[in-house]
């Protein structure tokens, strides 16, 4: 009886009595999914033990390190850090716990993780045709992604209800910073989606899943066996220069700015929450600043 009572006030225990009913309500698929995972995997240390027992220490030795070890990027590692504290935080309201959270004595990682590899055309299209041959529902979010710029959970939380064939706009509603957006059909995304609406019109989701994490799962693996197909990642050592599933929408900015467009007209496509996020990509613009200036020449003449 004791360790039935005392199940809410380990740290699993909490997460799945007390936090997941709330948060399952208001929080995206993806992000339940991914707090799920860590709790499953790089939390597992700790996961029943008691809330008022976790140090710092123990975080680090059993959580921040092994993760680092594995090559897990920082954004990954705060995210497990920041799960904890969550926890922690919501049990402290609740009377369960007293004191400092131990997670905010744990130095998070920081590093330059903005990632810079983007796809050629010639890349682009032989990484199509693998998919396509190899998973055509991975194939179809590939499409998707790489010529709208939606995240990959963006792309797998979509209904038909959100493509608009007739006026040729895809509405992109709970996005990762909380702001609608509207994505436009290209000749290619629309072909793709008449195609998948002919096949399953029966289906609420473009891309039906029996679960979330499961399907991201089956994303990643076929994405990245393309990759490895391709040896588009061999030999490289910076994770900013790899070539992962995220790439894609990256290509479709990358591409967008080496055309010419405006930095801020990126920005409300890729669903930016500020410019500052876009100003990533102005050195790959066209060097319209020395023309504008050149044009000048003779003018007085």
């Amino acid at each position: 009886k004791k360790a039935a009572l005392n199940k809410n006030r380990t740290l699993r225990g909490f997460m799945e009595i007390e936090y997941l009913p709330r948060a399952e309500l208001n929080q995206a698929a993806r992000t339940i999914a991914l707090k799920k995972g860590l709790m499953n995997h790089w939390l597992a240390p700790l996961a029943e033990m008691m809330l008022s027992d976790i140090t710092p220490v123990e975080l680090e030795n059993e959580v921040v390190r092994p993760m680092s070890q594995a090559g897990k990027s920082p954004v990954y590692i705060r995210h497990a850090l920041n799960l904890v504290s969550t926890l922690w935080n919501a049990a402290a309201e609740l009377g369960l716990v007293g004191g400092e959270n131990p997670a905010s004595k744990v130095k998070k990682p920081k590093t330059d993780n903005q990632r810079d590899r983007f796809l050629t055309k010639d890349e682009a299209a032989a990484m199509l045709k693998v998919l396509k041959e190899t998973s055509p529902v991975v194939h179809d979010i590939a499409i998707l992604s790489l010529f709208s710029g939606l995240r990959v959970g963006e792309c797998l939380a979509l209904t038909w209800p959100d493509v608009d064939f007739e006026s040729g706009l895809i509405f992109v509603k709970d996005t990762k910073n909380k702001r609608n957006r509207h994505a436009h059909l290209t000749a290619e995304i629309r072909e793709m989606l008449v195609r998948r609406h002919q096949e399953q019109s029966k289906t609420a989701m473009v891309f039906p899943q029996s679960c979330y994490d499961q399907i991201y799962g089956h994303v990643n693996k076929y994405f990245n066996m393309a990759v490895n197909e391709l040896g588009l990642n061999d030999g490289v050592t910076d994770r900013r220069q790899r070539v992962v599933i995220h790439t894609l929408r990256h290509t479709f900015a990358s591409w967008l700015v080496q055309m010419g467009t405006p930095l801020y007209t990126v920005s409300k496509l890729m669903g930016h929450s500020s410019i500052k996020m876009t100003e990533r990509y102005a050195h790959l613009a066209p060097d319209t600043q020395k023309t504008a200036v050149m044009d000048l020449q003779g003018i007085l003449e």
